[in-house]
């Protein structure tokens, strides 16, 4: 393992001009992904899952989010909107869902599409997988690629029981985009940008966690795209036009807690927050919980609407979408829209099916010390010994999150014992590590 480790594109980044070194990212970070190199914070890149927890609680802003540049727009005749349903749920109860897609076209956005158009397809796709598998009995949704990665790097035996399908941005960018080329746009011409309320999705995209290239241009992170709007709205009285909304009201709410879950009949389970998903994994994989049917786990906390970049309350946007779920249930059934008729042609659905399966997803353990098994388990024997070492009481001192975690940068040769504060005798060798690991700039312990 080393620093520059590229098992995965990262959205995260370090402003280094910015970092203070406060160690608020090393400690809150769920894989030990990071540590603190001459007083500045490091993302190891093959621990790291872009769950966003180092960005929330940086006090210096230091730690930021990659969006890819929104001028790439200009590069395609049609450019596509592909929006969350969360995205709607950030604005106020008096902003229509007609005065947001007005202000996308606006903007520059020649079509939006919600990802959400895949829902009821996706649910079909589901339990025809799940029957097609009857030799599983744990079924690990793959909506959240926070999620999908935390199992590939730090549960990779549960890797398997992930649902081989892509998630719901994915399809929908498959199926809008399928239907422009039939329409006869040239692929070429199509530009699609998906609007992103976490870390984990533009990392998702950007590296997909089946290795295969995404057909996603570009990502834009949601609370840039909020603020444009915002701004929009606040300078016009009434831009309106009409949307054929063909969203039900489950359609809206699949990106909340419970969302996927509610759609299954049988033993499912709903979990959010990365904390809670990991104490629930580790559960699984030490067969403490039987966890039959689906299991549904998203790493924010009230899952999408809690987004590390959603600019709304997660509880104020929660409720907005509940209440948008209603009145779209509420209103007359409407005759099918394109999209539906759509997927009733057997042929277009069946093509689409076939396009959203994932072969494989490998794990990607953070775990393994070594491809040689023995080598592998002096490793482990080493790691025990240096850690009985060293004083447990997890200070960071050293720049490692634990004292468990520093003897792992020992015996990966990323580090060494003598980093920690308690084994110097003497003072000069002591004040010489701590320069080294916080910066000539230290003047206090």
């Amino acid at each position: 393992m080393s620093e520059n480790g590229s098992y995965f594109y990262h959205a995260l980044r370090v402003d280094r001009n910015v970092c203070t070194g406060c160690t608020h990212c090393l400690r809150s970070c769920p894989t030990e992904a990071i540590r603190i190199r001459k007083g500045k914070a490091v993302i190891y890149s093959n621990k790291c899952i872009d769950c966003g927890e180092c960005f929330k609680v940086c006090p210096s802003h230091a730690i930021y989010i990659k969006q890819d540049d929104f001028e790439l727009l200009d590069d395609y005749k049609y450019r596509i909107a592909l929006v969350p349903a969360t995205f709607i749920g950030q604005f106020a109860n008096d902003v229509k869902t007609s005065q947001i897609y007005a202000c996308l076209k606006k903007i520059g956005f020649t079509h939006t599409y919600e990802v959400e158009h895949a829902v009821s397809f996706l649910i079909e796709l589901y339990k025809q997988y799940m029957a097609e598998h009857d030799e599983i009995d744990t079924f690990i949704s793959p909506y959240c690629p926070a999620i999908v990665r935390l199992i590939q790097v730090r549960f990779p035996s549960l890797v398997h029981n992930i649902i081989h399908l892509n998630a719901p941005l994915d399809i929908a960018s498959i199926v809008i985009r399928q239907r422009l080329v039939e329409a006869g746009i040239p692929g070429e011409d199509i530009g699609i940008f998906y609007v992103s309320p976490c870390a984990a999705k533009i990392a998702a995209v950007k590296s997909p966690a089946e290795g295969k290239k995404s057909i996603i241009t570009g990502v834009i992170n949601m609370d840039f795209l909020y603020n444009k709007v915002k701004l929009m709205l606040s300078n016009s009285k009434s831009i309106v036009e009409p949307i054929n909304h063909s969203l039900t009201g489950n359609d809206v709410l699949w990106g909340l807690t419970t969302g996927e879950s509610r759609n299954f009949n049988n033993s499912c389970f709903a979990v959010d927050g990365i904390r809670n998903a990991i104490e629930f994994l580790e559960k699984v994989e030490d067969e403490e919980i039987s966890a039959n049917g689906l299991v549904e786990m998203r790493a924010c906390d009230q899952s999408c609407v809690g987004g590390v970049l959603c600019p709304t309350n997660r509880f104020v946007a929660k409720q907005k979408l509940k209440a948008r779920a209603e009145i779209i249930d509420s209103k007359p059934k409407k005759e099918d829209s394109d999209h539906k008729v759509a997927f009733n042609n057997k042929e277009f659905a069946e093509k689409i099916a076939e396009m959203v399966k994932i072969d494989e997803i490998k794990p990607r353990s953070i775990l393994k010390l070594n491809d040689n098994l023995q080598i592998a388990l002096r490793m482990v024997e080493n790691m025990k010994r240096i850690e009985g070492m060293l004083p447990g009481i997890d200070c960071s001192a050293c720049g490692a999150p634990t004292c468990n975690a520093l003897a792992e940068d020992v015996i990966r040769n990323e580090s060494k014992i003598e980093n920690c504060i308690f084994a110097h005798k003497k003072m000069e060798e002591f004040y010489k590590v701590m320069f080294d690991i916080w910066g000539e700039d230290l003047k206090t312990l």
